[in-house]
């Protein structure tokens, strides 16, 4: 079903439409219809799951994401919804859901998340149990914890050791031996090494099982190779085979095994001579049975040997006892966390990394939070070194811890589950300064989990970083005041009010200064910006009201020494000057009210006295002052002058300043304060407590009264104005505060009429007044008091008191009104003779139109309005990580940065010293500082004087670099690499590289350097670092004593002994050079592969062949005692599979050719294979030694490459047979050959299959191998077709071993098989072979082929496997039985039918090299044999394993590779086959089921490419089904070429196509570069074009290639691909034609012209060297010249204009003449042209065009070869010229023209006479003037 239209359906922007589609995949699901596995490799399905919820409508919520959940159950689905993002996208979703959708999503996330738990169990023999325990133990690690490390842990399948947990649980328990024990030391450290060893084992273990290509749902308990099993588990159910006569190596149905079945050594060097005389006695006569032919047992009989003591274990017992990956991991972290404390935390760290978990880890996260606090707190009391690897370990361990969290802990659940230690240590490591600045990324995180589970110690930190940011700002203030020139004052102001802020914690006092001196420029200019004077007055304001009593003091100092500079008497001389212009920012209302108000009256002395001057100088100041000066500082002081004249006084200056300014008869100030002003600050006056005062103000005020004429006199009461209004008592004159009125409008307006009325009775009108005393108007009172009506005096003033008291704004406004003030005084004066009472109430008057002063009144602030509260500070200064915190911002922003803080600190110290930096933090500073600690340990490497030093450095250099790779990518300032690459780090190296070593302190110091070397190469991937790379490389090809030489450290001895070195430490001490020397040079290949730096290159070459020769001599060693040394041999076998796999090792050896250097590998591998796998029974069932055996395989499969490449034209296979056998005849000349081989092709290891099958398909690309190994398999049941066809028919086999069979298979079809019983009896090649022993009859060949394809049913099963082709990432959960039980079965893979066993007949077919059978027959698809075969009485069948049904079906997968192969097989078969291929393909759909898959992979290819920048895998699968695609093309060409009838029967490829050009039209910009993503797509569409051109049309094909036209210029394999296809497009296309000359796809690239103009510039551009793209240039425009159009523009261009230059070939020269003569794609294209009239017209418009031709055709009889030359299509082009009526008279007018073409009728060549004749006959048809051509006449 295709599902890609239901699935695009599914992000319609129509609801509607969307939930159709959802519903519509939901319902088929429910009835089976489709398949999760169906879904789960639809990319678009799950981005389009996931949009659903990003429209506007939003219906079906909770069925998506059921539908999401149940996909999440497989594998591939959770890969792919975390590759689209659906973490991030799910999390922020569940926010806004209700609680039920959440809880679906959390199920998600635990799907998503989930671990394999468990790994497919391995059995054990009973003879490697003894071994696993022994090693187990203390003593054994102590003595050969190497041998565990790197013998039994490399030989085992890691998982052994989870499932036997033993020697796990004692390494563990070793890990907490107490310090104090004997050796606790040594023994912990390897039990960390061994722990470290297995969790790399099952870290790769893990990515093993879940590669598909390698997946196998083989479980054999036992070998699979040997005869002993293979007897007892014949897959042939229910039958005994025949005792027919057989060849005599038929001894088992299985390969066999060849050489000793003895034990073999243990591999600890402990053996002695492991070729005993019974081994030996035992090897001989298996070898003699084995060479007895005929004799040799048969099946039965080995069937009933005795069997080895298999120790088959209890499986529940293995189950209850294992450990899971989880448990595993809990345990590790558990007993290895604690030891985080002690010296080794580099180590343990990366111990640690190996196995982060993903579940709680409670104990071990609050180990880890004890140890953060345990090296944060060891700072104290320290040595230098000590505080200094404290400071790593710390930085280790929190960078450790983080990511621990971040992996195993979501943020939301931290507050549960997080322990106290943890989180107490959390929040130093937020307030770490220094850390924080290296790795911001990490902090970050911290700061999230600490505001979960510490919300207080997350505010603590948020108040830390404000302040920091204040003291950061205060620095940088302070330093851009300096600077000179131009400044942004906004953004100096901003700083200021944040460092402002910050002064609480730095109290740096010069900030004060610098503020005050902006402020007062920034107010000096008459057009100064109004915002500018807005911020810097609210900084002026925030300093002046300061809580902090220095920093009020510093500015109020600062402030007069401003003023005391602007206006000083020494500013006398210059009256007028702009001097005075500096205090312009003071004489504002505000600032003279915060100085007046709170200034005065501060507590402090310095300040209020401060502030006493700073007034003083402004009120004398005016003879100082500018006269704009002094008035602004008039209008400001105006609304300050009633808070100024509660300091009036006559005992001080500022006391009599202030008692003038009411003082109207002062010249001073006369004309300048309004005389309402005045006489308002005069009656103030009166209300002050000091009789002076209210005296002098009487005195200021009488001018005033004395000029009115109005009554009464004051000279009376003159005297007693200064008491006006002095009281004995008050009253309460308090209004009522009822807002309800029972009073009516009219009667209101009735009283008032009265009262104004003059008419009316005095004594009404005051009674009337009373009575109105709340609703008159205050103008009505002024107008009594004027009139002297004495007695409504009192009820107007009381109607006054009452409406000032209610009406705030007729209080101010009559305030401003001098008349109605004096007549109030007056007023007041004249009720001196009234009563007590009435004097009350106008005083009352007074209280509310004049402020009293402010202390006596609560109408001013008691606390400054812009007065700020000072933060917190108390504990941020008291918590030392705090405080440490802000000193090192302080520092760091003083110095501008950490490199100059570090650099300067020395010399120059901040002047606060609660800032300064201890010594303490310093040396912490400077490790944390990853430049400044990297420069330290390179200094104190190059200056060392001992070798302590230089260990302790190199040690702190590893530890910074595990650092760096514990930290996440893009989470740290500076990468430690990029660092050291800008540091002269390789001089301090290079010395102790550059000698040898010595003693024994010396390898010890250089297992120190060489761990370095490697811990920094090995994850270098950055073109910058190819500098380093060509350092090494150059070193190590320079010196004489190369560290290459060290490699043989082991065998020979580098240094005399000295007094107390015992042997072991030496062993101990070479055994750790030899291991690190090998892990570094492994890397260093590993880095080569990477690398495209030309002389890097270069000097790989040298560098690899010397090293192949170092690796040679390690490996060689097999008359040493040690040759048992495993560790050491697996050790060199580990480098040598790493040297092995570069191309042409073996090119750069100075003194060994490379084909003697490959053929000393070849022996040496063979030696190891022999000792280790053949001459002790092959694979025998023990896991000792694996390692050996795997890694030597590996290296034969390279060695096959590099051999073939090395030995093109000579024959090699030869080399590959293993010596005599052992026990046979020395003069015998028995070998096994090439039989070593075919064992290890069953091996129980894949790996090894795999390898041993790459070898084999290696040496059968030529006949030789394919005979070798054909003839090694004879003693073979099944003979070689038998077994590969078992390998590869095997669905519980991986596909990269099945794929490796698949490539033999290929490279057999080559040899010339006979395919009748006469060929058969010559040929040389009798393979294979089918023989029935009941009928006799025998098939050899290709009758033999067909009968073994035919009854093995290969054909089905190979559409099987189309149908289930598996394209994902990652094979399937380890165990599914842990999923749903009801769930569909991982990824769509199909299972193997178990068909019910059939009995044989009476009769059996039998043969030296096939067995067939019938195990896989259905009903209804048997067929008549292949002519010849008898098939009465008998079935034919093949071995019972091809048979081969697992009793439980299983899931099994089939990638792109293997059916790539088959597809390549495929094509071998139709041509060594044909009919019968096709007919096999018909029957079985083999072809429709392999097109449906490639639909498939299309559009998994193009989801793949829209995201393929994200992931280097997705690549690498995008590339693999390309190659598969390209692989079908080439069968399918194959295909049509034999029967074109097909092409009708191919309805699939025009959507084949359309997909495959939607690939080619991706906008996949960071593959451009790729060409390869190009180049395969481009040949796959040739040969599906050749298959059909109208498809190719409606794809429009031309339009895609020339969209990416540019690509192609950039790579000639691209551009031949898609000249090619075009060549095939345009072949006979008219259609194609055109659409080569059309427009462009894009408009954007129309400038380059149609498609054809391009290939005209590639034609004309390339060197006429014929090369092939010029070749493939020039024959597309052959193609396209038949058009009319095309020719129309090659006519326009002038292109044809370069062919009369053609050079004409010397007479007799054999280079001109052939297909690749210079000229001859010219003279295609002309040919191509003169088809048609136009295009004769236009080669005889070329000048010189005939004469040419002419020459060119005359050298036809000079030509020596048979195929088509220059001139054959000289010859035809004039050929056709003369059949054009126009051109007729150029011809017969050209001499040269005539004289070829009557030569031509004197030819012997019956083609060329005939062209002559045929020219010459259209020449006279049907033209009158004939007869005047002189050659023609002479002919007639």
């Amino acid at each position: 079903m295709e599902l890609s239209p239901l699935i695009k359906k599914i992000g319609h922007s129509l609801v509607e439409i969307r939930v159709r589609a959802l519903k519509s995949i939901m319902c088929k699901l429910d009835h089976s219809l489709l398949s999760v596995s169906d879904l789960v490799q639809e990319r678009m399905l799950f981005v389009y799951l996931l949009e659903w919820f990003n429209f506007a409508e939003v219906p079906m919520q909770e069925e998506v994401l059921q539908l999401i959940s149940t996909l999440s159950k497989h594998p591939t689905a959770a890969q792919m919804l975390r590759d689209v993002g659906a973490v991030e996208f799910l999390t922020q979703l569940s926010q806004n859901l209700v609680p039920r959708l959440s809880a679906i999503i959390d199920g998600i996330f635990d799907l998503l998340f989930q671990l394999p738990e468990l790994l497919p169990a391995y059995p054990v023999l009973y003879s490697d149990e003894p071994q696993l325990l022994n090693t187990a133990t203390t003593g054994f690690l102590f003595d050969s914890g190497e041998l565990l490390r790197d013998v039994i842990m490399q030989d085992f399948p890691a998982e052994i050791f989870l499932q036997r947990p033993t020697i796990v649980q004692n390494l563990l328990s070793l890990l907490r031996l107490s310090p104090g024990e004997s050796d606790a030391g040594y023994l912990r450290m390897q039990a960390v090494a061994c722990l470290h060893q297995l969790c790399v084992g099952l870290r790769r273990r893990l990515r093993f099982h879940q590669d598909p290509s390698f997946y196998s749902a083989k479980q054999d308990p036992v070998s699979q190779n040997s005869s002993l099993s293979y007897s007892r588990e014949m897959r042939g159910v229910g039958a005994q085979p025949s005792l027919a006569s057989s060849p005599g190596g038929e001894c088992s149905p299985r390969p066999s095994v060849v050489g000793r079945t003895g034990q073999r050594p243990r591999g600890d060097g402990q053996d002695g001579d492991a070729a005993s005389d019974s081994s030996g006695s035992s090897q001989r006569a298996t070898a003699a049975a084995l060479a007895s032919g005929p004799n040799a047992p048969s099946p039965v009989n080995a069937a009933q040997l005795e069997m080895p003591d298999l120790g088959v274990e209890d499986v529940l017992a293995l189950q209850l006892q294992q450990l899971s990956l989880a448990q595993f991991t809990v345990a590790a972290m558990e007993h290895a966390v604690p030891l985080l404390r002690t010296g080794r935390s580099g180590r343990l760290c990366g111990f640690v990394q190996t196995c982060l978990p993903r579940e709680k880890l409670q104990f071990s996260m609050e180990t880890l939070g004890d140890i953060m606090t345990y090296h944060k707190s060891c700072s104290s009391g320290c040595p230098e070194s000590s505080l200094v690897h404290h400071r790593l370990a710390y930085m280790s361990t929190a960078v450790l811890t983080v990511r621990l969290l971040q992996t195993i802990l979501p943020l939301e659940k931290a507050n549960d589950h997080l322990p106290e230690s943890t989180v107490a240590a959390i929040l130093p490591l937020c307030l770490d300064q220094p850390f924080g600045l290296a790795y911001p990324g990490t902090v970050e995180a911290a700061v999230a989990y600490l505001e979960q589970v510490n919300p207080e110690g997350h505010k603590l930190c948020k108040r830390a970083g404000r302040a920091a940011l204040w003291m950061e700002s205060t620095c940088l203030f302070l330093k851009e005041t300096q600077q000179q020139g131009e400044k942004n004052w906004l953004e100096l102001l901003e700083l200021a009010d944040q460092a402002t802020d910050g002064l609480p914690y730095h109290q740096h006092l010069p900030l004060i200064k610098e503020c005050i001196k902006i402020c007062s420029h920034l107010w000096k200019f008459e057009q100064a910006s109004p915002l500018l004077q807005t911020d810097s007055q609210k900084v002026l304001l925030k300093l002046l009201s300061h809580p902090l009593l220095p920093v009020k003091t510093e500015t109020y100092t600062c402030i007069l020494n401003i003023v005391k500079e602007c206006l000083g008497v020494q500013n006398v001389a210059n009256p007028l000057s702009s001097v005075c212009s500096g205090v312009h920012f003071l004489l504002h209302p505000k600032v003279l009210y915060e100085i007046s108000v709170f200034g005065l009256w501060d507590p402090n002395g310095e300040v209020n006295s401060a502030a006493k001057d700073i007034l003083l100088f402004l009120l004398k100041g005016r003879l100082m002052m500018t006269p704009s000066t002094w008035d602004r500082l008039n209008q400001a002081l105006s609304p300050v002058i009633p808070v100024l004249q509660s300091y009036a006084g006559t005992e001080d200056a500022l006391g009599n300043c202030v008692l003038l300014i009411s003082d109207v008869s002062n010249e001073v100030r006369d004309g300048v304060l309004p005389n309402t002003t005045k006489l308002r600050a005069a009656l103030r006056l009166l209300f002050t407590k000091q009789q002076t005062l209210r005296a002098a103000a009487v005195q200021h005020l009488l001018p005033q009264l004395t000029n009115a004429t109005a009554r009464p006199p004051l000279d009376s009461v003159l005297a007693c104005l200064p008491s006006l209004y002095c009281l004995t008592k008050t009253l309460d004159i308090t209004l009522d505060s009822s807002d309800r009125s029972f009073l009516k409008v009219e009667s209101v307006e009735k009283l008032f009429s009265i009262l104004t009325s003059d008419t009316v009775d005095l004594t009404l009108r005051r009674s009337a007044a009373e009575q109105l005393g709340v609703v008159l108007q205050g103008e009505l009172t002024l107008h009594i008091l004027q009139t002297g009506m004495d007695c409504l005096l009192e009820p107007s003033v009381c109607v006054l008191r009452k409406l000032v008291y209610a009406d705030p704004s007729l209080r101010h406004r009559l305030a401003e009104n001098s008349t109605l003030l004096i007549a109030l005084l007056r007023g007041g004066s004249h009720a001196l003779l009234t009563p007590c009472v009435r004097h009350a109430k106008v005083k009352n008057s007074w209280n509310f139109i004049f402020s009293l002063p402010v202390r006596e009144s609560s109408s001013h602030h008691a606390v400054s309005p812009y007065c700020i509260v000072l933060p917190l500070n108390s504990d941020l200064l008291s918590l030392v990580p705090a405080k440490e915190a802000l000193q090192l911002v302080w520092n760091t922003a003083w110095h501008s940065g950490m490199d100059n803080l570090l650099e300067d600190l020395h010399v120059f110290q901040t002047q606060e010293v609660d800032l300064r930096l201890s010594e303490t933090q310093v040396l912490s500073l400077r490790a944390t500082h990853l430049p400044t600690g990297l420069r330290d340990c390179i200094k104190a490497i190059a200056m060392a004087a001992g070798h302590a030093s230089v260990s302790s450095a190199l040690s702190r250099l590893r530890l910074h670099l595990l650092i760096d790779k514990l930290a996440l990518t893009s989470t740290h300032t500076h990468s430690c690499r990029d660092t050291l690459h800008s540091l002269p780090w390789q001089p301090a190296i290079a010395r102790f590289l550059q000698v040898r070593p010595v003693c024994l302190e010396d390898e010890r110091l250089l297992v120190d350097v060489v761990a370095f070397l490697n811990s920094y190469f090995k994850h270098s991937h950055s073109e910058i670092e190819d500098e380093d790379l060509r350092w090494i490389l150059e070193l190590l090809l320079k010196q004489t004593s190369s560290l290459l030489d060290l490699l043989l450290i082991a065998e020979s001895q580098t240094h005399t002994p000295s007094q107390g070195e015992t042997e072991e430490l030496r062993a101990q001490i070479s055994q750790r050079l030899q291991r690190q020397l090998t892990w570094f040079l492994k890397t260093l290949l590993h880095r080569l592969t990477q690398t495209t730096d030309r002389l890097c290159s270069a000097l790989a070459g040298p560098f690899v062949s010397q090293l192949a020769v170092r690796l040679l001599q390690c490996l060689r060693v097999s008359d040493a005692p040690r040759f048992y040394g495993l560790p050491s041999l697996e050790r060199t076998l580990l480098g040598m599979v790493s040297l092995t796999a570069q191309p042409g090792w073996s090119s750069h050896c100075p003194t060994t050719e490379p084909r003697s250097l490959c053929t000393t590998y070849l022996s040496g591998l063979l030696e190891v294979v022999s000792s280790f796998y053949v001459e002790w029974g092959g694979n025998s069932l023990s896991f000792m030694g694996k390692g050996v055996t795997k890694n030597a395989v590996v290296c034969l499969l390279h060695l096959s490459h590099e051999m073939m490449a090395q030995n093109k034209d000579k024959e090699f296979i030869s080399q590959w047979s293993l010596g005599q056998e052992v026990g046979s005849d020395e003069h015998s000349g028995s070998t096994l050959g090439l039989a070593w081989l075919i064992p290890l092709w069953v091996d129980r290891d894949p790996e090894v299959r795999f390898a041993s099958l790459g070898v084999g398909s290696a040496l059968t690309t030529v006949p030789s191998g394919c005979q070798a190994l054909s003839s090694s398999c004879q003693n073979i049941s099944g003979g070689l077709w038998g077994t590969l066809l078992n390998i590869f028919l095997d669905q519980q086999e991986s596909s990269m071993v099945r794929r490796e069979a698949v490539f033999i298979l290929q490279n057999l079809l080559v040899m010339p098989m006979p395919s009748t019983t006469g060929q058969a009896n010559d040929s040389t090649w009798q393979s294979p072979c089918v023989h029935d022993d009941s009928s006799g009859v025998s098939l050899v060949g290709l009758p033999a082929l067909q009968a073994l394809l035919y009854h093995c049913q290969f054909f089905q099963h190979a559409a099987q496997m189309a149908t289930s082709c598996y394209r994902g990432r990652y094979a399937f959960d380890l165990t599914p039985s842990a999923r749903d039980p009801d769930a569909d079965d991982s990824l769509g893979l199909w299972r193997s039918s178990n068909p019910a066993p059939q009995s044989r007949g009476s009769g059996s077919l039998s043969t030296s090299s096939t067995l067939v059978s019938k195990t896989y027959s259905r009903a209804g698809t048997s067929g008549d044999l292949p002519s010849g075969t008898d098939t009465s009485g008998s079935v034919l069948s093949l071995d019972s394993r091809l048979g081969n049904v697992a009793p439980n079906p299983s899931c099994v997968i089939v990638t792109p590779d293997l059916l790539s192969a088959v597809c390549g097989l495929l094509s071998n078969l139709l041509a060594v086959l044909p009919e019968f291929t096709l007919s096999a393909l018909g029957h079985s759909q083999l072809l429709q089921s392999l097109a449906r898959s490639e639909v498939k992979h299309c559009s998994f290819c193009s989801a793949l490419l829209v995201v393929v920048h994200d992931s280097v895998l997705s690549e690498s699968m995008v590339l693999t089904l390309l190659q598969l695609l390209s692989s079908f093309s080439k069968f399918l060409q194959s295909c049509v070429t034999l029967s074109s009838d097909l092409i009708g029967q191919m309805e699939f490829l025009k959507l084949l196509l359309a997909n495959l050009f939607t690939i080619l039209t991706l906008d996949t910009k960071d593959l451009g570069k790729n060409f390869t993503f190009w180049s395969r797509p481009i040949w796959f569409s040739t040969d599906l074009t050749i298959c059909t051109l109208a498809v190719a049309s409606d794809c429009r094909l031309a339009a895609v290639l020339h969209a990416l036209w540019p690509w192609f210029l950039l790579d000639d394999g691209a551009m031949e691909a898609v000249l090619e296809l075009l060549c095939v497009y345009t072949a006979n296309c008219t259609t194609g034609q055109c659409l080569c000359v059309r427009a462009s796809l894009r408009a954007r690239v129309s400038a380059r012209g149609s498609l054809m103009q391009c290939v005209m510039k590639l034609a004309s551009v390339v060197a006429p060297d014929n090369s092939p793209i010029q070749q493939l240039a020039f024959s597309l425009l052959a193609n396209l010249a038949i058009n009319k159009d095309c020719k129309g523009v090659l006519q326009k261009s002038n292109f044809l204009q370069p062919l009369v230059s053609l050079p004409v070939p010397k007479p007799g020269s054999k280079t001109g003449h052939g297909p690749r003569a210079v000229g001859m794609p010219w003279l295609r294209l002309v040919l191509s042209m003169s088809f048609g009239e136009d295009g004769r017209l236009s080669i005889l418009r070329l000048t010189g065009a005939l004469d040419l031709l002419a020459d060119l055709a005359a050298t036809h009889r000079h030509r020596h070869h048979r195929h088509v030359t220059a001139a054959d299509n000289a010859l035809l082009i004039l050929h056709n010229v003369c059949f054009s009526s126009a051109n007729k008279p150029k011809v017969l007018a050209n001499d040269k023209v005539m004289k070829v073409l009557v030569s031509c009728l004197e030819s012997k060549e019956a083609e060329v006479c005939a062209l002559g004749a045929s020219a010459l006959w259209a020449l006279l048809h049907n033209y009158q003037k004939v007869g005047i051509c002189a050659p023609l006449s002479i002919i007639l």
